[in-house]
């Protein structure tokens, strides 16, 4: 049996953050409808398109290979620079919800009796699985930074 290469483990792990979004926006839209939360809808629009972008990424490894070297290269940084701007997003849009949500500034045109214990659960295990995903989409960027690093010093040195 073949080990995975380097970037079929990045791919992977790519695949397993769009995975780990998808739960962490519906459990979001279970708890508070769309136009209530502002700030909940951008950590939810963050997430979808990290979860988007994660499964072309993922993918594009084992169904998209051009032959040209140059072009291989220019997508590498391509997909490198949308995961370190996805993952600044997400954890912006996610301070900003934490925020609101943990200093109790939460829904202040709400009476707060609103949410009962089973909806501040679901809420907090959708942001566990937010932190999860921008972890791992954390590593995966660091992966692929590393990656095309050392494949331009190695290019440099033909």
């Amino acid at each position: 049996m073949k080990c995975l290469s380097v970037k079929e483990i990045a791919s992977v792990l790519q695949i397993v953050t769009a995975i780990l979004c998808l739960p962490a926006i519906l459990l979001f839209s279970m708890v508070i409808a769309f136009p209530d939360d502002m700030k909940l809808f951008m950590y939810q629009c963050s997430l979808s398109t990290t979860m988007v972008l994660c499964l072309i990424f993922g993918f594009s490894t084992w169904f998209y290979n051009s032959n040209y070297p140059k072009t291989r290269f220019h997508v590498r940084i391509l997909i490198v620079v949308i995961l370190w701007i996805l993952f600044i997003l997400g954890v912006i849009t996610a301070v900003l919800f934490d925020l609101q949500f943990c200093q109790e500034l939460i829904y202040g045109a709400f009476d707060a009796d609103i949410f009962d214990t089973s909806d501040y659960i679901i809420l907090y295990i959708g942001m566990g699985l937010g932190a999860l995903a921008h972890l791992v989409l954390l590593t995966v960027s660091i992966i692929l930074t590393i990656g095309v690093f050392r494949k331009r010093r190695s290019s440099n040195k033909l």
